[in-house]
């Protein structure tokens, strides 16, 4: 029997919801959390809690093994290819963030930010965060101090930047209160004030976060809801909740997954504000269960889409090896021009000199006097902050198809 939200069944039938709400509440196999949930602008309160459903054990049972199936074909994919779909994912990932926050970040921006990693440019501190995520390095999220300093590096100064108001001014988190508005400027949801219970309501999150007892795929969708509902700070809570959600991922993902997981959300980005809206109703009674469902489903998405991204560029790759070898002199030059378009492929930044001279086990004038010998028409050269990029000119490939 399908999960009937306890919102939906309010107005559907009205008599049996207090009751089917009791029997849930106090289930076996329900989970408790000591974080009250009350609608924005509404009297009734609820203790929050969820119920582990058939639907949600088949949902992470289809997530991890369609995570299996891109193991498989990440085991088949050329270094430099990942490579570049890492840079991609990160940049990706950034400015879908940002433009869910309603943040304008260009992709110029962000891709000199990349190359540069240098400390006080802009994004830099938010982009080697996500880079973290590709080495899967740990990073410490168990006391609300440690997530403010996590924040100080991710975010403030960007949320201060954008606007000066926003600076945090408690002890940990905000002091003040803060309205989230729906893009008509109605308020839709109040954080949690005053900031003894931002302090109190966020260990709370965190020791779900932490709890090794709670299936991951579970703990991620309930700390992101529950992020949200308290928003600790005042500006900069939606960019940082995905990191963390991405960050948690990671623990059972391929990172790249993690690092879509923005655009995923900006894709269905109707049905992920629909569940907090349902979430948050007070005829929901503070039931957490669709909203774990419904994130899985987009967890889910983001784990087929990356396999489809996946696939489609490996196809393209293996469809013009033949080309390559059709241009190329020997067998130097054809694993040159290889790795030159693996390097074109996704994000595009291309491949240093010293990076073809390692993967080829060549010195780099020898690996420099064959790039000068190619046609200039087959390379494409950038340069960006003193760094020499090379790849293929992708147009070379038409005129051989």
């Amino acid at each position: 029997m399908k999960y009937i939200s306890l919102k939906k069944l309010y107005y559907k039938d009205n008599q049996n919801h207090q009751q089917t709400y009791q029997q849930r509440f106090n289930a076996p196999f329900t989970e408790h959390i000591n974080i009250p949930i009350r609608q924005y602008n509404r009297n009734k309160v609820y203790p929050a809690f969820f119920c582990l459903t058939k639907e949600i054990a088949k949902l992470q049972e289809n997530i991890l093994s369609a995570n299996n199936k891109l193991l498989q074909i990440v085991d088949v994919t050329p270094e430099i290819v990942l490579k570049q779909l890492a840079l991609l994912c990160i940049i990706d990932e950034v400015k879908s963030s940002n433009e869910i926050e309603g943040v304008h970040s260009t992709r110029r921006e962000l891709m000199d930010a990349m190359s540069s990693l240098k400390k006080g440019t802009r994004y830099v501190s938010t982009i080697y965060k996500y880079h973290l995520l590709t080495n899967q390095k740990e990073i410490p999220f168990a006391t609300c101090h440690d997530l403010r300093q996590f924040y100080d590096e991710f975010a403030h100064d960007e949320v201060i930047t954008e606007n000066a108001a926003n600076r945090l001014d408690g002890n940990i988190f905000r002091a003040g209160s803060v309205d989230i508005e729906a893009p008509t400027g109605k308020s839709i949801h109040r954080g949690v004030y005053p900031e003894s219970k931002i302090i109190t309501y966020m260990e709370t999150l965190l020791g779900i976060f932490n709890d090794k007892d709670l299936p991951v795929l579970i703990s991620t969708a309930l700390c992101h809801y529950l992020f949200a509902y308290i928003h600790p700070f005042y500006d900069g809570n939606g960019r940082t909740a995905r990191f963390l959600t991405s960050y948690q991922l990671t623990q059972v993902l391929h990172y790249t997954v993690a690092l879509r997981l923005s655009i995923t959300i900006k894709k269905n980005r109707k049905d992920y504000y629909d569940l907090f809206s349902l979430t948050d109703d007070e005829n929901n009674c503070g039931d957490l269960t669709p909203f774990v469902t419904g994130f899985l489903q987009i967890t889910h998405r983001a784990v087929n889409n990356t396999i489809a991204l996946l696939q489609r560029k490996l196809a393209q790759y293996k469809k013009n090896l033949a080309i390559l070898e059709q241009i190329s002199e020997d067998a130097l030059s054809q694993d040159i021009y290889k790795l030159l378009f693996q390097a074109s492929l996704l994000y595009g930044q291309g491949i240093t000199m010293q990076e073809l001279s390692k993967l080829l086990d060549k010195s780099t004038n020898t690996i420099k006097s064959r790039l000068q010998a190619m046609p200039n028409e087959h390379i494409i050269i950038i340069q960006r902050n003193r760094k020499k990029f090379y790849k293929l000119n992708l147009l070379l490939l038409k005129k051989y198809t």
